[in-house]
């Protein structure tokens, strides 16, 4: 009882220093171990609609069928959709870019409203100066901003 009286600032420093140490290293450890129960975007994705794999069945279809394209991809990324669309050969930009009508008119509204929809449009066979082109609609838009081969177009 001696050494506590003694020592008792001492010791009263000491527990505090240590409830803060402890603290501190809990602190450290969920910053570089976060909770992994929850999404790593957060809950940006939580209401978002799905694409039915009708919809996207529908769309390579009619893509496919302009007679314009060699091959049709897809996929999303947290909040983008991604329409990669290889051209073929002959294909000119002006009739390439109205594949974005045929993609905008069958997606759902919802779906419009709530992604950003990009089209990247590339020609693997062939070397025109034209391509590639990237078409980007933000949310909400139904209409495509394009950028061919640098070039800022409306």
């Amino acid at each position: 009882m001696k050494f506590i009286k003694k020592y008792k600032t001492v010791l009263i420093l000491l527990v505090i220093s240590l409830f803060l140490i402890i603290l501190a290293a809990f602190a450290v450890y969920r910053m570089f171990y976060p909770s992994n129960d929850k999404s790593v975007y957060g809950d940006r994705l939580v209401n978002a609609p799905s694409i039915s794999s009708d919809v996207i069945s529908k769309i390579e279809t009619e893509v496919l069928n302009t007679k314009l394209v060699d091959s049709f991809k897809y996929r999303t990324n947290v909040k983008t959709v991604i329409f990669t669309i290889d051209v073929k050969s002959t294909t000119k930009i002006a009739d390439a870019k109205k594949i974005s009508d045929k993609i905008i008119n069958n997606l759902p509204n919802d779906v419009i409203e709530f992604y950003d929809i990009s089209i990247y449009l590339v020609q693997s066979s062939g070397n025109s100066k034209e391509y590639p082109a990237i078409g980007y609609s933000s949310k909400g838009s139904k209409e495509f901003n394009w950028t061919i081969n640098k070039e800022v177009t409306k």
